[in-house]
């Protein structure tokens, strides 16, 4: 079980996309202000990738996992609801590869109630992966919890265990969880090319994004 001692980070829940009012004017001036914020770091990624060589740049792999709804819940959580992992690799997972435990520079694993990230406080985690001959994830070992106490506040998802392949998201592990069983979800995932286009496309792309955020509120503003 892997350990992090990063400072606490809490998790955006899009809530600000429905402010209203006079907390109006602050979203559009935060979404400004990310905009800024977003452009200045991916051109420095940009001008890096220039100064750089590919060949010496690290080439990170990106992993998605896409469960099922969950067939028994208590609490807020509903048979709607299912767990979504997102995980950055320093390189590709290795073809072949038996059970193994790996180490994302990053991560952001949702169960419909709540968010747990690399940079949540108390935070444990492991991730173990098997693949193919292709390199595809065959078989799962996924657990990520914020609670320092190992009660509630968990995120999981297995390939093989004793019941078989489950899911489960847990804030109280007696009165509010979502699970499912044999019935395991998918992986997708693809391998990044580290150029200065593509960090300056992933920058435009995001500015975009902000952009139509910002001109959805810009009726309700006038």
């Amino acid at each position: 079980m892997r350990k992090t001692g990063l400072s606490q980070w809490r998790a955006w829940t899009g809530s600000i996309l429905f402010a209203s009012g006079p907390n109006l004017e602050i979203t559009i001036k935060t979404l400004i202000l990310a905009a800024i914020r977003c452009s200045l770091i991916f051109t420095a990624v940009a001008a890096l990738s220039i100064v750089y060589p590919t060949s010496v740049q690290a080439v990170p792999a990106f992993y998605q996992y896409t469960g099922n709804p969950y067939t028994e819940v208590v609490g807020d959580y509903t048979t709607s609801m299912y767990v979504t992992v997102t995980l950055a690799l320093p390189q590709p997972l290795h073809a072949n590869m038996p059970l193994n435990e790996v180490f994302p520079t990053r991560f952001y694993i949702l169960d419909g109630v709540q968010a747990i990230t690399a940079f949540d406080a108390g935070l444990q985690s492991t991730f173990q992966f098997a693949t193919d001959a292709a390199g595809h994830i065959t078989q799962w070992f996924v657990l990520a919890s914020s609670d320092s106490a190992g009660r509630g506040h968990e995120v999981s998802t297995f390939s093989l265990t004793v019941e078989g392949a489950s899911d489960r998201g847990v804030t109280n592990s007696f009165t509010n969880f979502g699970r499912n069983f044999s019935s395991p979800g998918n992986w997708s995932g693809f391998v990044a090319v580290p150029d200065a286009g593509s960090t300056l496309s992933l920058m435009t792309l995001t500015l975009m994004a902000l952009g139509l955020v910002a001109r959805r509120f810009q009726p309700a503003a006038g």
